[in-house]
Protein backbone atom coordinates (compact mmCIF):
# COMPACT_ATOMS: atom_id res chain seq x y z
CA UNK A 1 0.00 0.00 0.00
CA UNK A 2 1.56 3.60 -0.60
CA UNK A 3 1.70 6.09 1.94
CA UNK A 4 -0.12 9.22 2.74
CA UNK A 5 2.24 11.18 1.13
CA UNK A 6 2.69 9.02 -1.99
CA UNK A 7 -1.59 9.40 -2.70
CA UNK A 8 -0.99 12.88 -1.88
CA UNK A 9 1.62 13.26 -4.76
CA UNK A 10 -0.52 11.20 -6.90
CA UNK A 11 -3.86 13.39 -6.45
CA UNK A 12 -1.96 16.16 -6.99
CA UNK A 13 -0.55 15.11 -10.17
CA UNK A 14 -4.06 14.27 -11.38
CA UNK A 15 -5.66 17.17 -10.41
CA UNK A 16 -3.13 19.56 -12.77
CA UNK A 17 -3.82 17.01 -15.81
CA UNK A 18 -7.60 16.54 -15.08
CA UNK A 19 -7.92 20.73 -14.86
CA UNK A 20 -5.18 21.09 -17.81
CA UNK A 21 -7.95 18.81 -19.98
CA UNK A 22 -11.18 20.77 -19.04
CA UNK A 23 -9.49 23.90 -20.05
CA UNK A 24 -8.50 22.20 -24.23
CA UNK A 25 -11.96 21.09 -23.67
CA UNK A 26 -13.73 24.04 -23.52
CA UNK A 27 -11.61 25.67 -26.50
CA UNK A 28 -12.18 22.41 -29.12
CA UNK A 29 -15.80 21.56 -27.74
CA UNK A 30 -17.98 24.99 -26.76
CA UNK A 31 -21.31 24.68 -25.73
CA UNK A 32 -23.93 21.77 -24.32
CA UNK A 33 -21.60 19.48 -26.70
CA UNK A 34 -18.49 20.20 -24.84
CA UNK A 35 -20.27 20.22 -21.35
CA UNK A 36 -21.42 17.09 -22.00
CA UNK A 37 -18.38 15.25 -22.67
CA UNK A 38 -16.59 16.96 -20.02
CA UNK A 39 -19.38 15.18 -17.69
CA UNK A 40 -18.69 12.25 -18.98
CA UNK A 41 -15.06 12.28 -19.15
CA UNK A 42 -15.24 13.36 -15.27
CA UNK A 43 -17.48 10.79 -14.27
CA UNK A 44 -15.27 8.20 -16.20
CA UNK A 45 -11.80 9.47 -14.21
CA UNK A 46 -13.68 9.69 -10.70
CA UNK A 47 -14.85 6.20 -11.32
CA UNK A 48 -11.23 4.60 -12.25
CA UNK A 49 -9.73 6.75 -9.25
CA UNK A 50 -12.17 5.24 -6.81
CA UNK A 51 -11.26 1.06 -8.00
CA UNK A 52 -7.55 2.43 -8.31
CA UNK A 53 -7.77 3.57 -4.44
CA UNK A 54 -9.69 1.30 -3.46
CA UNK A 55 -7.69 -1.54 -5.33
CA UNK A 56 -4.37 -0.16 -3.95
CA UNK A 57 -5.82 -0.33 -0.46
CA UNK A 58 -6.92 -3.68 -0.84
CA UNK A 59 -3.51 -4.45 -1.87
CA UNK A 60 -1.68 -3.12 1.44
CA UNK A 61 -4.07 -4.82 3.83
CA UNK A 62 -3.42 -7.99 2.23
CA UNK A 63 -6.71 -8.72 1.27
CA UNK A 64 -7.09 -11.41 -1.92
CA UNK A 65 -7.57 -9.02 -4.48
CA UNK A 66 -4.71 -10.99 -6.58
CA UNK A 67 -7.42 -11.37 -9.61
CA UNK A 68 -7.59 -7.63 -10.03
CA UNK A 69 -3.52 -6.83 -9.28
CA UNK A 70 -2.33 -9.42 -11.82
CA UNK A 71 0.41 -8.29 -13.72
CA UNK A 72 0.71 -5.19 -11.88
CA UNK A 73 3.20 -6.40 -8.94
CA UNK A 74 5.09 -7.71 -11.83
CA UNK A 75 5.32 -4.33 -13.21
CA UNK A 76 6.02 -3.09 -9.96
CA UNK A 77 9.15 -4.97 -9.29
CA UNK A 78 10.86 -5.06 -12.54
CA UNK A 79 10.74 -1.27 -12.94
CA UNK A 80 11.87 -1.05 -8.72
CA UNK A 81 14.61 -3.48 -10.12
CA UNK A 82 15.47 -0.91 -12.64
CA UNK A 83 15.51 1.53 -11.04
CA UNK A 84 18.38 -0.11 -8.09
CA UNK A 85 20.65 -0.96 -11.48
CA UNK A 86 19.94 3.17 -13.02
CA UNK A 87 21.48 4.18 -8.95
CA UNK A 88 23.28 1.70 -9.20
CA UNK A 89 22.66 -0.34 -6.23
CA UNK A 90 22.15 -3.74 -8.77
CA UNK A 91 23.99 -5.63 -11.83
CA UNK A 92 20.19 -6.95 -12.97
CA UNK A 93 19.05 -4.49 -15.40
CA UNK A 94 15.32 -6.03 -14.62
CA UNK A 95 15.00 -5.75 -18.63
CA UNK A 96 14.65 -9.15 -18.85
CA UNK A 97 11.61 -10.61 -20.62
CA UNK A 98 10.97 -7.15 -21.42
CA UNK A 99 13.33 -6.65 -24.77
CA UNK A 100 11.11 -7.17 -27.69
CA UNK A 101 7.51 -6.20 -25.95
CA UNK A 102 6.57 -3.82 -23.08
CA UNK A 103 10.31 -2.28 -22.45
CA UNK A 104 8.52 1.11 -23.35
CA UNK A 105 5.74 0.78 -20.13
CA UNK A 106 8.80 -0.50 -17.82
CA UNK A 107 10.86 1.97 -18.40
CA UNK A 108 8.04 4.49 -18.30
CA UNK A 109 7.05 2.87 -14.75
CA UNK A 110 10.99 3.46 -13.65
CA UNK A 111 11.14 6.78 -14.44
CA UNK A 112 8.25 7.53 -11.87
CA UNK A 113 9.87 5.41 -9.29
CA UNK A 114 13.12 7.33 -9.38
CA UNK A 115 12.12 10.70 -9.45
CA UNK A 116 8.66 10.08 -7.08
CA UNK A 117 10.33 6.72 -5.09
CA UNK A 118 8.23 3.50 -5.54
CA UNK A 119 4.86 5.25 -5.82
CA UNK A 120 2.65 2.91 -7.09
CA UNK A 121 -1.30 5.03 -6.25
CA UNK A 122 0.94 7.31 -8.68
CA UNK A 123 1.16 4.86 -11.47
CA UNK A 124 -2.40 4.01 -11.08
CA UNK A 125 -3.91 7.14 -11.08
CA UNK A 126 -1.82 8.06 -14.13
CA UNK A 127 -2.92 4.82 -15.67
CA UNK A 128 -6.59 6.77 -15.17
CA UNK A 129 -6.03 9.91 -16.82
CA UNK A 130 -4.65 7.61 -19.93
CA UNK A 131 -7.35 5.68 -19.88
CA UNK A 132 -9.64 9.02 -19.60
CA UNK A 133 -7.79 10.38 -22.11
CA UNK A 134 -8.38 7.19 -24.99
CA UNK A 135 -12.07 7.76 -24.33
CA UNK A 136 -11.52 11.93 -25.72
CA UNK A 137 -9.33 10.48 -28.67
CA UNK A 138 -12.68 7.75 -29.64
CA UNK A 139 -15.68 10.48 -29.29
CA UNK A 140 -13.38 12.18 -31.89
CA UNK A 141 -12.65 9.32 -33.88
CA UNK A 142 -15.98 8.46 -33.97
CA UNK A 143 -17.46 11.93 -34.51
CA UNK A 144 -14.91 12.16 -37.46
CA UNK A 145 -16.39 9.35 -39.07
CA UNK A 146 -20.68 8.85 -38.18
CA UNK A 147 -21.45 12.32 -36.28
CA UNK A 148 -21.96 13.92 -32.43
CA UNK A 149 -24.77 11.64 -31.45
CA UNK A 150 -22.73 8.38 -32.28
CA UNK A 151 -19.62 9.68 -30.44
CA UNK A 152 -21.52 10.67 -27.71
CA UNK A 153 -22.66 6.49 -27.04
CA UNK A 154 -18.99 5.09 -28.27
CA UNK A 155 -17.75 7.67 -25.66
CA UNK A 156 -20.28 6.15 -22.85
CA UNK A 157 -19.67 2.61 -23.60
CA UNK A 158 -15.61 3.74 -23.20
CA UNK A 159 -16.40 5.43 -20.34
CA UNK A 160 -18.06 2.27 -18.26
CA UNK A 161 -17.92 -0.19 -19.31
CA UNK A 162 -16.33 -2.78 -16.54
CA UNK A 163 -13.23 -3.91 -18.55
CA UNK A 164 -12.30 -0.76 -19.61
CA UNK A 165 -11.90 0.56 -15.59
CA UNK A 166 -10.65 -2.66 -14.42
CA UNK A 167 -7.66 -1.98 -16.73
CA UNK A 168 -7.59 1.72 -16.58
CA UNK A 169 -7.22 1.39 -12.53
CA UNK A 170 -4.01 -0.95 -12.52
CA UNK A 171 -0.78 -0.45 -12.80
CA UNK A 172 -1.30 -2.44 -16.55
CA UNK A 173 0.04 -1.18 -20.21
CA UNK A 174 -3.36 -1.70 -21.61
CA UNK A 175 -4.85 1.76 -21.28
CA UNK A 176 -1.36 3.17 -22.81
CA UNK A 177 -1.61 0.37 -25.98
CA UNK A 178 -5.62 1.22 -26.21
CA UNK A 179 -4.31 4.90 -26.11
CA UNK A 180 -2.07 4.60 -29.09
CA UNK A 181 -3.78 2.60 -31.17
CA UNK A 182 -6.41 5.39 -31.12
CA UNK A 183 -4.30 8.14 -31.39
CA UNK A 184 -2.70 6.31 -34.60
CA UNK A 185 -6.63 5.79 -36.10
CA UNK A 186 -7.34 9.27 -35.45
CA UNK A 187 -4.24 10.66 -37.17
CA UNK A 188 -5.06 8.20 -39.98
CA UNK A 189 -8.45 10.13 -40.90
CA UNK A 190 -7.59 13.51 -40.23
CA UNK A 191 -4.76 13.29 -42.50
CA UNK A 192 -7.15 12.33 -45.16
CA UNK A 193 -8.88 15.33 -44.89
CA UNK A 194 -6.07 17.88 -44.55
CA UNK A 195 -2.44 16.39 -44.62
CA UNK A 196 -0.92 18.42 -41.75
CA UNK A 197 2.72 18.38 -39.93
CA UNK A 198 0.93 18.08 -36.85
CA UNK A 199 -0.88 14.88 -37.75
CA UNK A 200 2.07 13.25 -39.03
CA UNK A 201 4.06 13.29 -35.87
CA UNK A 202 1.24 12.27 -34.01
CA UNK A 203 0.76 9.35 -36.20
CA UNK A 204 4.43 8.27 -35.88
CA UNK A 205 5.16 9.00 -32.11
CA UNK A 206 1.92 7.18 -31.45
CA UNK A 207 2.68 4.05 -33.42
CA UNK A 208 6.10 4.04 -32.36
CA UNK A 209 5.50 4.28 -28.61
CA UNK A 210 3.27 1.07 -29.43
CA UNK A 211 6.34 -0.77 -30.72
CA UNK A 212 7.57 -0.27 -27.44
CA UNK A 213 4.40 -1.53 -25.61
CA UNK A 214 3.33 -4.44 -27.58
CA UNK A 215 5.05 -4.92 -31.46
CA UNK A 216 3.34 -7.49 -33.12
CA UNK A 217 -0.04 -4.86 -32.61
CA UNK A 218 2.09 -2.71 -34.11
CA UNK A 219 3.07 -3.83 -37.31
CA UNK A 220 -0.90 -5.56 -37.37
CA UNK A 221 -1.67 -1.16 -37.09
CA UNK A 222 1.07 0.01 -39.74
CA UNK A 223 -0.11 -2.74 -42.31
CA UNK A 224 -4.16 -1.47 -41.36
CA UNK A 225 -3.50 2.18 -41.62
CA UNK A 226 -0.55 2.94 -44.47
CA UNK A 227 -1.83 -0.12 -46.59
CA UNK A 228 -5.62 1.67 -46.87
CA UNK A 229 -4.81 4.89 -46.48
CA UNK A 230 -5.33 5.91 -50.04
CA UNK A 231 -8.68 4.64 -50.07
CA UNK A 232 -11.37 7.01 -49.92
CA UNK A 233 -8.94 10.45 -50.47
CA UNK A 234 -10.76 13.55 -50.50
CA UNK A 235 -7.98 15.08 -52.83
CA UNK A 236 -8.22 12.83 -55.36
CA UNK A 237 -6.10 9.69 -56.51
CA UNK A 238 -3.03 11.49 -57.57
CA UNK A 239 -2.84 13.97 -54.07
CA UNK A 240 -4.06 10.92 -52.23
CA UNK A 241 -1.11 8.63 -53.61
CA UNK A 242 1.62 11.38 -53.10
CA UNK A 243 0.55 11.76 -49.61
CA UNK A 244 1.06 8.35 -48.79
CA UNK A 245 4.30 8.42 -50.40
CA UNK A 246 5.52 11.30 -48.19
CA UNK A 247 3.75 9.33 -44.67
CA UNK A 248 5.43 6.17 -45.36
CA UNK A 249 9.36 7.72 -46.17
CA UNK A 250 8.27 9.92 -43.24
CA UNK A 251 7.63 6.82 -41.12
CA UNK A 252 10.10 4.25 -42.02
CA UNK A 253 12.79 6.66 -41.82
CA UNK A 254 12.11 7.46 -38.27
CA UNK A 255 11.41 3.31 -37.21
CA UNK A 256 14.86 2.86 -39.17
CA UNK A 257 16.28 5.80 -36.98
CA UNK A 258 14.87 4.36 -33.72
CA UNK A 259 14.41 1.10 -33.65
CA UNK A 260 16.73 -0.41 -36.73
CA UNK A 261 16.67 -2.60 -39.41
CA UNK A 262 17.89 -5.47 -37.35
CA UNK A 263 15.47 -5.63 -34.87
CA UNK A 264 12.38 -5.30 -37.00
CA UNK A 265 14.01 -8.50 -38.92
CA UNK A 266 13.99 -10.26 -35.96
CA UNK A 267 10.15 -8.89 -34.32
CA UNK A 268 9.15 -10.22 -37.82
CA UNK A 269 10.57 -13.89 -37.34
CA UNK A 270 9.00 -14.28 -34.50
CA UNK A 271 5.70 -13.82 -35.67
CA UNK A 272 5.92 -15.85 -38.39
CA UNK A 273 7.50 -18.80 -36.13
CA UNK A 274 4.92 -21.36 -36.00
CA UNK A 275 7.02 -23.44 -33.52
CA UNK A 276 7.57 -20.45 -31.57
CA UNK A 277 4.03 -19.47 -31.53
CA UNK A 278 3.09 -22.79 -30.70
CA UNK A 279 5.26 -23.18 -27.56
CA UNK A 280 3.52 -19.78 -26.36
CA UNK A 281 -0.28 -20.83 -26.68
CA UNK A 282 0.33 -24.19 -25.57
CA UNK A 283 1.54 -22.82 -21.81
CA UNK A 284 -1.39 -20.76 -22.45
CA UNK A 285 -3.72 -23.34 -22.43
CA UNK A 286 -2.22 -25.69 -19.92
CA UNK A 287 -3.94 -22.87 -17.20
CA UNK A 288 -7.36 -23.72 -15.47
CA UNK A 289 -8.44 -21.49 -18.14
CA UNK A 290 -6.92 -22.63 -21.05
CA UNK A 291 -8.74 -23.90 -24.44
CA UNK A 292 -8.25 -25.54 -26.90
CA UNK A 293 -5.65 -27.82 -25.62
CA UNK A 294 -5.44 -30.17 -28.89
CA UNK A 295 -4.58 -27.50 -31.52
CA UNK A 296 -1.72 -27.15 -32.91
CA UNK A 297 -0.75 -24.38 -35.04
CA UNK A 298 2.66 -25.36 -35.79
CA UNK A 299 1.62 -25.70 -39.33
CA UNK A 300 -0.42 -22.89 -41.58
CA UNK A 301 -3.44 -25.49 -41.84
CA UNK A 302 -3.21 -26.54 -37.91
CA UNK A 303 -3.17 -22.19 -37.78
CA UNK A 304 -5.99 -21.94 -39.68
CA UNK A 305 -7.62 -24.29 -38.44
CA UNK A 306 -7.54 -22.89 -34.85
CA UNK A 307 -9.34 -19.57 -35.80
CA UNK A 308 -12.49 -20.26 -35.71
CA UNK A 309 -12.16 -21.58 -31.83
CA UNK A 310 -10.04 -18.77 -31.08
CA UNK A 311 -12.13 -15.99 -32.69
CA UNK A 312 -15.20 -17.85 -30.65
CA UNK A 313 -13.18 -17.29 -27.29
CA UNK A 314 -11.95 -14.15 -28.30
CA UNK A 315 -15.16 -12.54 -28.83
CA UNK A 316 -17.64 -13.90 -26.53
CA UNK A 317 -15.61 -15.32 -23.54
CA UNK A 318 -16.34 -16.29 -20.68
CA UNK A 319 -19.05 -18.21 -22.08
CA UNK A 320 -22.16 -17.94 -19.64
CA UNK A 321 -22.64 -21.70 -19.84
CA UNK A 322 -18.94 -22.32 -18.98
CA UNK A 323 -18.18 -20.00 -16.10
CA UNK A 324 -15.48 -21.50 -12.96
CA UNK A 325 -14.34 -19.46 -10.72
CA UNK A 326 -15.32 -16.22 -8.96
CA UNK A 327 -13.80 -13.93 -11.47
CA UNK A 328 -14.82 -14.89 -14.49
CA UNK A 329 -18.40 -15.02 -12.42
CA UNK A 330 -18.24 -11.56 -12.22
CA UNK A 331 -18.16 -10.73 -15.71
CA UNK A 332 -21.32 -12.73 -16.62
CA UNK A 333 -23.48 -9.02 -16.87
CA UNK A 334 -20.45 -7.36 -18.41
CA UNK A 335 -20.85 -10.24 -20.84
CA UNK A 336 -24.61 -10.60 -21.18
CA UNK A 337 -24.81 -7.24 -22.33
CA UNK A 338 -21.76 -7.75 -24.90
CA UNK A 339 -23.99 -10.07 -26.50
CA UNK A 340 -26.70 -7.92 -26.41
CA UNK A 341 -24.97 -5.58 -28.49
CA UNK A 342 -24.03 -7.89 -31.18
CA UNK A 343 -27.09 -6.94 -33.48
CA UNK A 344 -26.28 -3.12 -33.20
CA UNK A 345 -22.54 -4.57 -33.66
CA UNK A 346 -24.04 -6.00 -37.38
CA UNK A 347 -26.09 -2.92 -38.19
CA UNK A 348 -23.34 -0.51 -37.64
CA UNK A 349 -20.96 -2.76 -39.77
CA UNK A 350 -23.28 -3.15 -42.53
CA UNK A 351 -23.63 0.78 -42.58
CA UNK A 352 -19.99 1.38 -42.57
CA UNK A 353 -18.97 -0.77 -45.41
CA UNK A 354 -22.11 0.69 -47.52
CA UNK A 355 -21.54 4.43 -46.46
CA UNK A 356 -18.16 5.35 -44.97
CA UNK A 357 -15.92 2.40 -46.43
CA UNK A 358 -13.26 4.54 -47.46
CA UNK A 359 -13.04 6.64 -43.96
CA UNK A 360 -13.80 3.66 -41.87
CA UNK A 361 -11.77 1.39 -43.73
CA UNK A 362 -8.11 1.68 -41.49
CA UNK A 363 -10.42 0.80 -38.66
CA UNK A 364 -12.03 -2.04 -39.77
CA UNK A 365 -8.84 -3.70 -41.48
CA UNK A 366 -6.92 -3.52 -37.96
CA UNK A 367 -9.53 -5.08 -36.07
CA UNK A 368 -10.13 -7.81 -38.79
CA UNK A 369 -6.43 -8.70 -39.22
CA UNK A 370 -6.25 -8.17 -34.85
CA UNK A 371 -8.80 -10.77 -34.34
CA UNK A 372 -7.59 -12.83 -37.36
CA UNK A 373 -3.54 -13.13 -35.52
CA UNK A 374 -5.24 -13.19 -31.95
CA UNK A 375 -7.22 -16.44 -32.72
CA UNK A 376 -4.69 -18.17 -33.59
CA UNK A 377 -2.25 -17.33 -30.41
CA UNK A 378 -4.84 -17.10 -27.95
CA UNK A 379 -5.10 -20.20 -25.58
CA UNK A 380 -6.68 -18.65 -22.57
CA UNK A 381 -10.15 -17.11 -21.49
CA UNK A 382 -8.50 -14.34 -19.00
CA UNK A 383 -5.89 -13.60 -21.55
CA UNK A 384 -8.49 -13.11 -24.69
CA UNK A 385 -10.79 -11.30 -22.26
CA UNK A 386 -8.06 -8.82 -21.24
CA UNK A 387 -6.27 -8.47 -25.22
CA UNK A 388 -10.24 -8.07 -26.68
CA UNK A 389 -10.44 -4.37 -25.37
CA UNK A 390 -7.61 -3.53 -28.43
CA UNK A 391 -10.84 -4.10 -30.59
CA UNK A 392 -13.78 -3.38 -28.39
CA UNK A 393 -12.85 0.36 -28.63
CA UNK A 394 -13.86 0.01 -32.41
CA UNK A 395 -16.67 -2.32 -31.98
CA UNK A 396 -18.12 0.53 -29.49
CA UNK A 397 -18.41 2.67 -32.77
CA UNK A 398 -19.90 0.34 -34.98
CA UNK A 399 -22.40 -0.48 -32.07
CA UNK A 400 -23.21 2.86 -31.64
CA UNK A 401 -23.76 3.52 -34.84
CA UNK A 402 -26.27 0.57 -34.62
CA UNK A 403 -27.78 2.24 -31.91
CA UNK A 404 -28.58 5.00 -33.53
CA UNK A 405 -30.13 3.40 -36.86
CA UNK A 406 -32.26 1.85 -34.54
CA UNK A 407 -33.76 4.86 -32.51
CA UNK A 408 -33.83 7.13 -35.79
CA UNK A 409 -36.19 4.20 -37.48
CA UNK A 410 -38.19 4.36 -34.40
CA UNK A 411 -38.69 8.14 -34.40
CA UNK A 412 -39.51 7.94 -37.99
CA UNK A 413 -41.78 5.39 -37.39
CA UNK A 414 -43.27 7.72 -34.58
CA UNK A 415 -43.36 11.08 -36.73
CA UNK A 416 -45.54 8.56 -39.38
CA UNK A 417 -47.99 7.56 -36.98
CA UNK A 418 -48.50 11.39 -35.80
CA UNK A 419 -48.46 13.23 -39.00
CA UNK A 420 -50.13 10.41 -40.56
CA UNK A 421 -54.26 11.87 -41.53
CA UNK A 422 -56.89 10.01 -39.34
CA UNK A 423 -58.89 7.50 -41.25
CA UNK A 424 -62.60 8.51 -41.76
CA UNK A 425 -65.41 7.09 -43.12
CA UNK A 426 -64.90 5.71 -46.67
CA UNK A 427 -61.28 6.57 -46.45
CA UNK A 428 -58.07 4.05 -47.22
CA UNK A 429 -56.04 2.90 -44.13
CA UNK A 430 -53.39 5.44 -43.33
CA UNK A 431 -49.43 4.80 -44.34
CA UNK A 432 -47.01 4.32 -42.31
CA UNK A 433 -43.67 5.36 -43.82
CA UNK A 434 -43.15 2.24 -45.42
CA UNK A 435 -46.29 1.85 -47.05
CA UNK A 436 -47.70 -0.61 -44.14
CA UNK A 437 -51.07 0.35 -42.41
CA UNK A 438 -50.63 2.22 -39.26
CA UNK A 439 -51.52 -0.17 -36.39
CA UNK A 440 -54.64 0.59 -34.45
CA UNK A 441 -56.32 2.16 -37.49
CA UNK A 442 -58.37 -0.48 -39.36
CA UNK A 443 -60.52 0.85 -42.63
CA UNK A 444 -63.86 1.38 -41.98
CA UNK A 445 -66.53 0.86 -44.23
CA UNK A 446 -68.57 3.63 -45.74
CA UNK A 447 -71.67 4.43 -43.76
CA UNK A 448 -75.29 3.89 -46.38
CA UNK A 449 -76.73 7.22 -47.77
CA UNK A 450 -79.37 8.74 -45.83
CA UNK A 451 -82.59 7.99 -47.06
CA UNK A 452 -84.17 10.31 -49.73
CA UNK A 453 -86.25 13.26 -47.88
CA UNK A 454 -89.79 14.40 -50.03
CA UNK A 455 -90.85 17.90 -50.23
CA UNK A 456 -89.37 21.12 -51.05
CA UNK A 457 -86.38 20.59 -48.30
CA UNK A 458 -85.43 17.64 -50.70
CA UNK A 459 -85.24 20.05 -53.53
CA UNK A 460 -81.40 21.95 -54.17
CA UNK A 461 -81.35 25.86 -52.97
CA UNK A 462 -81.31 26.42 -56.12
CA UNK A 463 -84.40 25.25 -57.14
CA UNK A 464 -86.07 26.41 -54.31
CA UNK A 465 -88.66 29.25 -54.51
CA UNK A 466 -87.86 32.38 -51.86
CA UNK A 467 -91.11 33.93 -50.59
CA UNK A 468 -91.28 37.74 -51.72
CA UNK A 469 -93.03 40.61 -49.29
CA UNK A 470 -93.69 44.00 -50.64
CA UNK A 471 -90.73 45.77 -51.02
CA UNK A 472 -90.18 49.09 -48.64
CA UNK A 473 -89.95 52.80 -50.24
CA UNK A 474 -86.62 53.94 -50.90
CA UNK A 475 -86.12 57.25 -48.54
CA UNK A 476 -84.14 59.75 -50.72
CA UNK A 477 -81.24 61.18 -49.02
CA UNK A 478 -81.07 64.57 -47.12
CA UNK A 479 -79.79 67.87 -48.79
CA UNK A 480 -76.83 69.25 -47.00
CA UNK A 481 -75.59 65.58 -45.32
Amino acid sequence: MSSFFDFFVAFVVVFVAWTSLRVRLRRLHPGAEGAALTTVLGRALALRVAVAVALNLAVGFDLEVSIFWGDSAYYDAAAWQRVQYWSGESANSGISGFQDSGYGWLNFTAGLYYVFGRNQILVQLLNTVIGTLAILVIYQLAAGLFGASVARRASQFMAFFPGMVIWSSGMYKDPAILLTIAVSMLAVTRLRERFTTLWIVAYVFAALALLTLRFYVFYFLVIATLGTFIFGQKRGFVAGLLTNGVLVVVFFATFSTVVGTTTAERQLEMMMDLQDLQRRRADLASADSGFGQELDISTPAGAVAAVPVGMAHLLFAPFPWAISGFRQALTLPETLYWYSLMPAFLVGLRIALRNRFGPALPMLVFAATLIGAYSVMQGNVGTAYRQRTQVTMFFFILMAVGLEEKQKRKAAMREAMVTAPRVGRGAEPAQGPRGWAVPGRPAQAPAPAPAAASGPASRPAAHRKVPRGPVPPRTPPRRGA
